[in-house]
């Protein structure tokens, strides 16, 4: 059932959205300034290498709100300077507010909104307001200035990963009939190498809502090595994608 909320409780069911969130998580608001607490709570679910998706006005937050932010490397930091929604969902709830995750909201202004469960009461809404919520992620455009950030790491690493080590361990040639051994090229894990399947199951359920061939992950899917240039268009390394060549 669809539940009225005063700013107080607006506020702390968004915190309990973060807090549930599985892979999931969504955060809608024009203006940001993150209570320090509810940024350490970002950087719990960063540290588990989950995405979370925050969009926002691009000239209304500020450098040393926008510097806190790039601290959390599986960020999806995206902008639409006409936002006006203010939106907070994880797979399983969704606040609709007034309130901006602002301090000045939360401390000053007076604010409501409603809070919806993808429950079989209030699914077909909660489905609606998902959908509309999408289409604000799908259009809103990526930071430029973090995207700028990772290429600058990236361009330093290649010089790194194309040194090759002084001594190679001698490679067991893999028989034909045996599946050789990739790595997701999200999180790490063992998976079967397949260049047109880079991800783990979990991290592909993840990857699959918004289906960016260019979004940029950690590891190289044939050799598991560090590679923050590493995506679905191109999972290996350039060690290894020269070696594939060959």
């Amino acid at each position: 059932m669809v539940e009225f909320l005063n700013k107080d409780a607006a506020y702390s069911e968004i915190v309990k959205i973060v807090i549930q969130a599985d892979s999931m998580l969504v955060l809608i608001s024009p203006y940001i300034k993150l209570p320090a607490d509810f940024l350490e709570r970002l950087k719990h679910r960063d540290k588990q290498r989950l995405q979370t998706v925050i969009v926002c006005r691009e000239k209304d937050l500020k450098p040393d709100e926008r510097d806190a932010l790039r601290q959390l490397k599986h960020l999806d930091l995206r902008f639409d300077d006409d936002l006006h929604a203010k939106c907070f969902h994880n797979e399983k709830s969704m606040v609709i507010t007034s309130l901006n995750l602002h301090q000045h909201s939360q401390q000053n202004n007076r604010e409501m909104g409603i809070l919806l469960r993808a429950t079989s009461e209030d699914l077909s809404v909660f489905n609606e307001a998902l959908m509309e919520a999408d289409f604000i992620v799908s259009r809103a455009k990526k930071d430029s200035l973090m995207k700028g950030l990772v290429n600058k790491i990236v361009k330093e690493a290649k010089a790194i990963i194309d040194t090759p080590p002084a001594k190679e361990p001698r490679k067991t040639r893999t028989p034909s009939r045996a599946k050789p051994t990739g790595y997701c090229i999200r999180c790490g894990k063992n998976i079967a190498y397949d260049l047109k399947a880079p991800y783990c199951p979990d991290c592909y359920s993840v990857w699959a809502k918004y289906k960016d061939p260019d979004y940029e992950e950690k590891f190289c899917h044939m050799c598991g090595t560090s590679n923050k240039s590493a995506a679905m268009n191109k999972p290996l390394c350039i060690s290894c994608f020269r070696k594939s060549k060959r």
